[in-house]
C-alpha cells in the first residue's frame, strides 16, 4: 500500500537504477516526476507514465521549471560523482546547488544514493560506523556531499551507500573476461543487485525510514578470482585469470539494514545468481 504522507516523487537522474526504480514507483501507486539530461529519453519517461523533466547540472541547475520539478514530497537523488580527482570540486558545487533549490522546494525527504566508495580498503569488514577514507578525495568529497543533505533544515535524509552496481546490462562477466594476470585475486568482492537497491529504496519510503544511513550489499563476499572467472565463463566462455593474492580489500556489511529492519535480499547469493543469469 502506498505511504499516505508520501504522495509525490521527484528522481533526479534517470538512468541505470532511476529509471527502473521510476517505473516501479509508479506502479506501487506514486506520481512520479523523473530527470534526464537527453532529449530522447523524455518520450521514454513518459511512455511509463513518469513526468518528464529534461535538467543539467553544469554545475547550475538548468532546464525544464526547475522549481516545479522539485515540487515534490521526496526526492530521491542518484548523480553518480565522475571518477577522476578533478571532478570532485564539481560534483560538491552541484549538490550544493541541488540542496538550494531543495530549500526553496517542498520537499521534505531526501534518499541520497551514495557509494560504499566512503570506506578504506583497510582489509576488514566496515558498517555504517566505520571512518572514510580519509586518504581519497573522492570518499571525502562523496563524504561531504551526503553531509550537505544531513544537515539541510525541515528535511529529513536517508543515504544509501550502494556497493558496485550489477544487474540488466551489467554483467559482471564483461569486467576482466579474457585478461591474465589481474592483481588482488583473493579479495573478497562487495556487489548489489539492481533488485536490491530498489528493494532497499522501496523499504526505506513503505517503512518511512527517515534519518538513517545504510550500506546496500550483497550478504555473500566470494573472491574476485572466483567470482569473476565464473562471470566470464557464463557470459561469454572465457576466463578471468588473477593473481594468488590478498592485497586491500574491505568486506561491506548490510546486517544493520538486515536485522534492524528485516531487508531480505532477494539476490543474497552472488555465485548462485550467476549460475541463474543469462548473458546480458
Amino acid at each position: 500500500m502506498m505511504n499516505k504522507k508520501i504522495k509525490k516523487i521527484g528522481v533526479l537522474g534517470c538512468g541505470w537504477l532511476g529509471l527502473p526504480l521510476a517505473i516501479q514507483l509508479v506502479a506501487e501507486g506514486y506520481y512520479l516526476k523523473g530527470s534526464t539530461t537527453t532529449l530522447e529519453k523524455l518520450i521514454t519517461l513518459s511512455s511509463h507514465q513518469i513526468d518528464p523533466f529534461l535538467v543539467h547540472l553544469n554545475p547550475a541547475l538548468i532546464g525544464d521549471d526547475i522549481k516545479t520539478f522539485f515540487n515534490v514530497d521526496l526526492l530521491i537523488i542518484n548523480i553518480p560523482p565522475k571518477r577522476n580527482q578533478s571532478a570532485a570540486n564539481d560534483y560538491l558545487d552541484k549538490m550544493s546547488n541541488i540542496a538550494s533549490a531543495i530549500r526553496e522546494s517542498s520537499i521534505n525527504k531526501i534518499i541520497f544514493i551514495s557509494s560504499t566508495s566512503v570506506y578504506p580498503e583497510d582489509k576488514m569488514l566496515v558498517s555504517e560506523d566505520t571512518a572514510i577514507d580519509v586518504n581519497s578525495s573522492s570518499a571525502i568529497s562523496l563524504y561531504q556531499a551526503e553531509e550537505i543533505f544531513r544537515h539541510l533544515e525541515n528535511v529529513k535524509t536517508t543515504v544509501i551507500r550502494m556497493a558496485g552496481l550489477i544487474g540488466p546490462n551489467r554483467h559482471p562477466g564483461r569486467f576482466f573476461a579474457g585478461k591474465e594476470n589481474i592483481p588482488n585475486g583473493l579479495a573478497p568482492v562487495n556487489l548489489i543487485h539492481l533488485d536490491d537497491c530498489i528493494g532497499i529504496i522501496l523499504t526505506v519510503i513503505k517503512k518511512e525510514i527517515w534519518g538513517e544511513t545504510f550500506n546496500g550489499a550483497a550478504p555473500s563476499h566470494p573472491t574476485k578470482a572466483e567470482f569473476y572467472n565464473l562471470a566470464a565463463n557464463q557470459f561469454n566462455q572465457t576466463s578471468a585469470k588473477f593473481i594468488s593474492e590478498e592485497k586491500e580489500f574491505k568486506i561491506v556489511s548490510s546486517e544493520k539494514l538486515i536485522e534492524k529492519f528485516n531487508y531480505q535480499f532477494k539476490i543474497p547469493n552472488l555465485m548462485k545468481w550467476l549460475l541463474q543469469t543469462p548473458q546480458n
